[in-house]
């Protein structure tokens, strides 16, 4: 099987059941563009391992939709399988099941038991560009660990390097990353002021204003250890890593002095395989 993390996942289009049973819908994987996807696959409805991980992911919805991330489950049943599942036995959830009846979606990620015509537990982290960014396959007597998968759906947010054992809401790793090899008159510029939410301390933060400095951005800096409004923007984000900067309508969480680069050459009209 050829890897998938780190590619563009591959598209899909199925029929799938609402959480509650109550109506069919048409999903893709543009349905789920500009928001990360725990998608994952289970072997069958009225199974035994099956409904514990479906109802864990049910429970833990908060924690994802806080953290901007959608779950949908899929399985080679039918829609109809699903609802019958939902309203007799499952219960209602608070995600879609999605319905691979040819089977060609769990082929193309990786994960179908040909001879039985079902898929093993496979889970797929889809970050907003529609980019695998983690995936894992279970044996199917095996269930899996919603706190894990969020734990690195977290840490995939942060934009940093996360090292063993990294938990939720600690800091990650220091590297002295080298900046972009940007001469300070690059024509780096940009309509409003950049807003940068920072902390006391934080040498990313020090290093990505440095940045903007060298390149005359204008910026506005919250300071998040008193900036009570500021507090309730990373809170509303789930934002953990700093700094977060805002250009425009983009929002930055982490180090990632590439990804200001870019975009402050796509407003300044220099395009980004230019060099200057």
């Amino acid at each position: 099987m050829n890897r998938l993390t780190g590619k563009k996942a591959p598209d899909f289009h199925i029929q799938a059941v609402s959480g509650d049973g109550e109506q069919f819908l048409e999903l893709s994987l543009d349905s789920y563009r500009g928001h990360w996807l725990v998608l994952f696959f289970y072997p069958l409805d009225f199974t035994f391992v099956c409904p514990t991980e479906i109802t864990a992911f049910s429970q833990a919805i908060e924690a994802f939709e806080q953290a901007d991330a959608k779950i949908l489950g899929v399985s080679t049943d039918s829609v109809y399988c699903h609802q019958a599942w939902i309203r007799s036995g499952l219960g209602a959830i608070t995600y879609p099941l999605g319905a691979d009846k040819t089977m060609s979606m769990a082929a193309d990620y990786g994960v179908l038991l040909e001879d039985e015509g079902v898929a093993l537990r496979g889970l797929f982290l889809i970050d907003p560009e529609q980019t695998i960014r983690y995936s894992v396959i279970h044996d199917n007597n095996v269930g899996r660990n919603t706190d894990e998968v969020l734990r690195v759906l977290k840490a995939l947010q942060t934009g940093s390097l996360c090292g063993a054992n990294w938990t939720i809401g600690s800091a990650p790793l220091s590297p002295e990353p080298s900046a972009p090899s940007v001469a300070t008159d690059a024509p780096l510029s940009t309509e409003d002021p950049v807003k940068i939410y920072t902390q006391p301390g934080c040498s990313y933060c020090t290093k990505t204003k440095e940045f903007l400095g060298a390149h005359h951005i204008p910026y506005v800096e919250i300071d998040l250890s008193t900036d009570k409004e500021g507090q309730a923007f990373m809170d509303s984000r789930g934002y953990t890593a700093l700094p977060v900067t805002v250009i425009g309508t983009d929002e930055i969480s982490g180090f990632r002095l590439d990804k200001i680069e870019t975009l402050l050459r796509q407003d300044s009209g220099v395009s980004a395989n230019q060099e200057i």
